[in-house]
């Protein structure tokens, strides 16, 4: 039946070659004129970015648009698969927490050095060719004087099924990390990354559990645990 169709539209486009050729002398005596074509408008096919990425002020280079990648000295490369732009607020009184951005990165070629680190983080087991793992950047304020405890992102759930301890798995070392007490009116900026084995294609929202906030003093509660979800 397909052979009948194609043979069918290939005799129409045949037909109407034939037509015009007998219709030339019509054609040409005709006074309508001819448009002229205009060039159409033209984009490269490619999943490369767009953009090369760029450095923060300490020289690190910051990626920020699918398809970025970066290398360290040792080998270790490091590329953008998914990012979602948040910037939202999310209420953990007396804390104002700031989603800024949610990453899924992936490394390869993973240097001895860093093996030896990640595998911590991986039941001592072997380490994948490629390591994904989702990053979250986020600021968390302390909008009062008086001291606050905060017991920060604890997890990250996905849609795939994973339930990943944030708190305990985080694979970011800050110099200045957050050691849970807010003393004052203070700011602390932080970055959480934590290994997942979802299929980065499968991956189409997490979902942060957010801890309490507590007087640190007391250690009773102000703010009980919230959660909140983010689509890629």
């Amino acid at each position: 039946m397909r052979k009948n169709l194609l043979f069918s539209l290939f005799a129409l486009l045949i037909g109407g070659i034939l037509m015009v050729g007998c219709s030339d002398e019509k054609v040409s005596n005709s006074e309508e004129k001819e448009e002229k074509a205009t060039p159409a408008e033209q984009k490269k096919v490619s999943n490369e970015p767009e953009s090369e990425p760029q450095k923060d002020e300490n020289g690190n280079v910051v990626l920020t648009e699918v398809g970025h990648k970066a290398k360290d000295e040792d080998g270790t490369t490091i590329e953008l698969l998914k990012i979602k732009d948040v910037n939202q607020n999310v209420s953990i009184a007396p804390i104002k927490l700031t989603i800024k951005n949610i990453k899924v990165i992936q490394m390869t070629n993973v240097s001895k050095t860093w093996e030896e680190f990640l595998l911590q983080y991986t039941n001592g087991t072997k380490l994948p060719e490629k390591l994904n793992y989702i990053q979250v950047i986020y600021t968390a304020e302390n909008t009062e004087e008086k001291n606050i405890g905060w017991n920060g992102i604890q997890k990250i759930v996905t849609n795939t099924g994973e339930q990943l301890d944030a708190s305990g798995n985080d694979i970011i070392w800050e110099e200045n990390g957050f050691d849970g007490t807010f003393y004052g009116k203070t700011k602390h900026e932080g970055t959480i990354g934590v290994i997942t084995k979802a299929n980065p294609n499968e991956l189409k929202n997490v979902k942060l559990i957010i801890g309490n906030t507590f007087n640190p003093d007391s250690y009773d509660d102000i703010t009980p645990e919230q959660q909140t979800q983010f689509d890629f």
